[in-house]
């Protein structure tokens, strides 16, 4: 009985790779390290979008949404939306976390509208 057990907890865990849940964590802390008080950030209406998954785990697409965060004096400055690509994988089958890129990061606000690319990925 142990040994199904075991092997059970293996293939359930053999099967993980990046969720949403990463990807919009990760999505966040690249975001957040970009503006002028990082701690401030706040975020809203954020998603991750799957664009694909390849043969060697690497699950890549986007997370989308909006972030508020204080500006050079002091004062929320309302919020943005922003865009970002990344690519991640798993670091192992027992490895909770995963190694990844940000192929592209966009943060649009004042005189930066989004374009078509953001409303047509992220929907908006």
């Amino acid at each position: 009985m142990k040994k199904v057990m075991f092997l059970i907890a293996l293939c359930v865990l053999a099967g993980c790779k990046p969720g949403a849940d990463k990807a919009i964590s990760i999505g966040q802390k690249e975001v957040s390290a970009v503006m002028k008080d990082p701690d401030s950030a706040k975020f809203r209406n954020v998603k991750f979008i799957q664009k694909d998954e390849a043969d060697d785990g690497t699950v890549n697409g986007y997370v989308c949404g909006e972030i508020n965060s204080k500006n050079s004096y002091g004062a929320y400055a309302g919020f943005s939306p922003f865009m970002v690509n990344l690519a991640m994988k798993s670091k192992g089958i027992f490895s909770t976390g995963v190694t990844y890129t940000v192929n592209a990061k966009e943060i649009y606000g004042g005189d930066s509208l989004p374009g078509a690319d953001y409303k047509e990925i992220c929907g908006l």
